[in-house]
């Protein structure tokens, strides 16, 4: 009878582990996947800003 119980604790102690590591390794991918999508938000707003920067001058308003 003790050791069925004994195992039947371990199992919901194994399977409670598993669910918490995969927890966080979703946890941890959803952290990557929101750095890469910030990063690239990041590079886009920059690579904008050269291009708008180089661009200064160029178009005069002559009728001022």
């Amino acid at each position: 009878m003790n050791v069925s119980k004994i195992t039947t604790h371990n199992l919901q102690l194994d399977r409670t582990q598993r669910t918490q590591l995969q927890d966080k390794r979703d946890e941890d991918y959803r952290k990557v996947v929101e750095r890469r999508n910030f990063d690239k938000i990041i590079a886009e707003r920059v690579s904008r800003n050269i291009r708008l920067g180089l661009d200064k001058g160029r178009n005069i308003d002559v009728e001022c």
